[in-house]
């Protein structure tokens, strides 16, 4: 009888032990993960103690994107508005995907930056225009250097408050845009399993790699390529409309700096005071209507740039023939003056 109260007592402290183990487990997943204590242990009940199960469906429900929405008007009637919608990884804080917009037209009423993400983004693909791109590039510089890897993890973790970015980033962008402004911003955290069935994860499969081994051909040679994203310069009095370009076309352009390799190249321009002009490598009208127009960099890298037809960009090519006359004339005025000193030398004979 003695025995079996023993084994009882044991049992019962074995149980208790067990239970305080699953809740400090339970609680650690829910604070690491972000998942609310419930769905810890629903995703423990259902997983029925397969370790690789509990992983798999923590990885698909665990917030781990970040979405970052905003938008600016200018407290004056005749400054650029704009929006914008960014979404990244929260614990490695890469940029996925980054949409702007800049206008000098007003944002419609109906937007709301508190709406979901994937909504925000598909209103700001249909508000693209190629009327202010050079505002647009600055905007997104901007963008790209303000929200660095840390500071999205730590808004993602919630060590930044949203009120000190609001107010930084606001300050950021009326130094920019030399405009007083009110900038709302509005932070969306979301899983795995939303993000592939995003807007942003649909195209990306839609324009996914081919299959087979001529799809692993382009795979390797894509890798092997860097494509940068460039301005052209435009000239609305000289300038060549983009439908009229042609290949081998000489186009002054600015390149993005988004990325490291376009801030050193544009350092690198400035330092020796030349303007980047390249090559065009080909022109290409999108189902659209719109053309994209790649640009010969380097052996490996091109660049690239999406216009409307109409748009005027200025080239080279007046500057060229501009060059071959003062070439001519110089050539022109040393036979006159080898010819003037001749007969001055025969003559004196």
């Amino acid at each position: 009888m003695k025995e079996a109260e023993k084994n009882d007592k044991f049992k019962l402290k074995e149980e208790v032990k067990e239970s305080s183990v699953d809740i400090n487990m339970v609680q650690l997943l829910s604070d690491q993960t972000g998942i609310s204590v419930e769905d810890i242990k629903s995703i423990f009940e259902h997983s029925k103690g397969d370790l690789e199960k509990l992983i798999d469906i923590i990885k698909d429900v665990a917030p781990c994107y970040m979405a970052i929405k905003g938008k600016f008007q200018s407290k004056r009637q005749g400054d650029l508005n704009g929006a914008f919608c960014l979404v990244a990884q929260g614990v490695t804080g890469d940029i996925l995907v980054l949409k702007s917009w800049v206008d000098f037209e007003s944002l419609s009423q109906s937007f709301d930056i508190k709406a979901t993400w994937e909504s925000v983004f598909s209103y700001i693909c249909k508000l693209e225009n190629v009327k202010y791109k050079q505002a647009q590039r600055r905007f997104e510089d901007l963008l790209y250097n303000f929200f660095t890897n840390t500071t999205l993890n730590r808004l993602f973790t919630s060590n930044l408050s949203l009120a000190e970015l609001q107010k930084s980033l606001s300050q950021a962008i009326a130094n920019t845009f030399r405009s007083d402004l009110v900038l709302d911003i509005d932070i969306e955290k979301f899983n795995q399993i939303r993000y592939k069935l995003s807007p942003v994860a649909g195209k990306s499969a839609e324009e996914g790699i081919p299959q087979g081994q001529e799809g692993q051909e382009n795979l390797q040679q894509a890798v092997k390529s860097v494509t940068l994203a460039c301005v052209p310069r435009l000239d609305v009095i000289k300038g060549k409309a983009v439908a009229d370009l042609r290949e081998n076309d000489e186009i002054e352009v600015s390149i993005a700096s988004s990325y490291p390799l376009g801030k050193f190249m544009n350092r690198l321009f400035a330092t020796n005071k030349l303007m980047p002009v390249f090559k065009v490598k080909s022109v290409q009208q999108l189902p659209s209507g719109a053309y994209m127009v790649r640009l010969f960099i380097s052996d490996g890298i091109e660049g690239v740039f999406k216009s409307s037809g109409e748009l005027k960009v200025r080239t080279m090519e007046k500057a060229n023939q501009r060059k071959k006359s003062l070439y001519f004339f110089v050539f022109l005025t040393l036979i006159m003056l080898i010819g003037f000193f001749v007969l001055f030398f025969v003559f004196r004979r």
